[in-house]
């Protein structure tokens, strides 16, 4: 068994000193795997069970709004913690592509080839034949609409050789962004344990490919392309449904979930929003449309809390302008249900089967899920359009140069103690045992956070019984003051006993120790 042993090491050395193991480009993909595999585990598998009435799954939840103009953060969940990105990978991808051809590399038409590899890729895809080639225009709207695996490897090898050289170069590019957090492993998103994110470097990201690449942003709002004679529709449920939404990705695999970022532009105001761990595509876009109508809220009621500036790639796109691209849609009256009791009445679906293939999984939803619950309840902000501009919050904004986003340390949102002022008192004097709280968000208004309280305490006091509200300011990783509305205190047990009882009913929230 020694001497065994000992032929492996020898041919180890030996295969090392010829380059084979730890030569460029794998040394990177080598250093990557080393440090991924030393804090993901596999996990066991788990029998599939019905799904609850949440939007989403809290093992693979995360969400944030942001300004798109500055950065700032609006409303902020779980955004720091690890996630796989699964076809928001292909952001990157895309970003790499824009840089080629914003620097002349190539142009719209320049042919691709199709590589045996690329053509072995998993859906979903395009079904490209080795041999065959596709320009850039068509590779871009294959990526956006199809998000296909097969034209994203085609992309990868025309730029960076091979597809591992390829993922280093996209996590060099991160880096390069300010993504401190995100490993690229392969350039469409595929299952890898390797390829994770977080909700705040995808903010990042989305924010560089609008600002650095206005002459290409146009085609995440595409509402579908024609390749040979088929007719692909986007993935992105929101363009045509909700008024401004102008892209930019959707993503799915078992381990993520649904993934979506979104962009949308109205009254000289840019949002971004971050959704990861949708239980089902339409359940991740009601989330998404119940936190951009929350952020447009709290903009009507603080018109300082964002930036107005030229948006590049559009005209000013306010509602009273906005007109749906889906024919016969038309938006539903102010008098439709909130967001939280369509989660509460919809019913509970079966997992999503074992397939990773992002078109199956879109196009599956419960009987009573309809994409026309993608309705805006959110002001049209023909009230804050009008008064003067406030000075430009520039604390976020590029300027040409890469944005930095300081990194939060990498604890699970559900384990955090939070070094906030608000409920310093309470933790002191609480019953010990008891400092454990109930967080349903954070947010960039304090008068707001307050009133999500009130509107959650209405409908849930029968779960939270008597426990207190609490608002908690904080810094968030762009500096700015953001709150944070929890209930409390409780026992950790109670705690989390407490928010499975509101998912269940489609309620947003998580167990969060309190400052001690």
């Amino acid at each position: 068994m020694a001497g065994v042993r000992k032929w492996w090491v020898l041919l180890g050395i030996a295969l090392a000193a010829a380059g084979l193991i730890f030569g460029t480009p794998a040394e990177a993909a080598t250093r990557h795997r080393q440090h991924a595999t030393s804090t993901h585990k596999a996990k066991p598998a788990r029998k599939a069970a019905p799904m609850r009435g949440s939007a989403t799954d809290p093992a693979k939840d995360a969400a944030l709004i942001i300004d798109g103009a500055t950065g700032k953060i609006l409303y902020a969940r779980n955004e720091t913690a690890e996630r796989h990105p699964a076809s928001l990978t292909k952001m990157m991808t895309l970003y790499m592509l824009f840089e080629a051809l914003k620097a002349g590399k190539i142009t719209m038409q320049t042919p691709m080839p199709v590589s045996r590899h690329a053509a072995e890729q998993k859906p979903t895809k395009l079904y490209l034949k080795r041999g065959e080639s596709i320009t850039v225009d068509t590779a871009i709207q294959a990526i956006v609409i199809r998000s296909a695996n097969d034209v994203a490897v085609v992309i990868a090898e025309a730029l960076g050789g091979t597809e591992l050289h390829f993922a280093q170069m996209m996590t060099e590019k991160a880096r390069a962004l300010g993504m401190r957090e995100t490993y690229y492993h392969n350039a469409s998103g595929l299952p890898d344990p390797l390829q994770i994110t977080t909700a705040m470097d995808l903010s990042v990201l989305a924010r560089h490919l609008a600002y650095d690449f206005p002459q290409y942003y146009h085609y995440f709002a595409l509402p579908g392309f024609k390749y040979k004679g088929t007719y692909y529709p986007t993935h992105d449920n929101l363009i045509g449904r909700y008024p401004g939404a102008d892209g930019i990705k959707t993503g799915f695999t078992v381990a993520s979930g649904f993934n979506l970022t979104s962009s949308v532009v109205r009254g000289g105001v840019h949002i971004i929003g971050i959704v990861m761990g949708g239980r089902t595509a339409v359940r991740r876009d009601m989330e998404m449309t119940r936190l951009l109508d929350s952020a447009f809220a709290q903009i009507e009621s603080n018109p300082a809390l964002v930036a107005r500036r030229p948006v590049p790639w559009t005209a000013v796109a306010d509602a009273g302008q906005w007109q749906p691209a889906v024919a016969g849609f038309t938006l539903p009256s102010a008098a439709q249900p909130s967001q939280s009791a369509q989660f509460a009445a919809l019913s509970a679906v079966p997992p999503v089967s074992d397939t990773e293939d992002e078109d199956v999984a879109e196009s599956r939803r419960a009987p009573d899920e309809n994409f026309q619950n993608l309705h805006s309840q959110a002001p049209q902000l023909a009230s804050i359009a009008s008064p003067p501009m406030p000075r430009p919050d520039r604390s976020g904004e590029t300027q040409g140069k890469p944005v930095t986003v300081a990194v939060l340390p990498k604890i699970r949102p559900s384990l955090q103690s939070d070094p906030g002022e608000g409920d310093l008192d309470l933790a002191e004097s609480a019953v010990p045992g008891h400092n454990w709280t109930i967080q349903i968000g954070a947010y960039a208004d304090k008068a707001f956070a307050k009133a999500q309280l009130d509107a959650y305490a209405q409908k849930s006091m029968d779960v939270l019984g008597k426990a207190a509200r609490l608002v908690v300011p904080f810094q968030s990783s762009d500096g700015h003051t953001m709150y944070r509305a929890r209930f409390g205190l409780f026992a950790e047990r109670k705690a989390r006993e407490v928010c499975d009882r509101l998912t269940q009913r489609g309620q947003t929230c998580f167990a969060a120790v309190a400052a001690r």
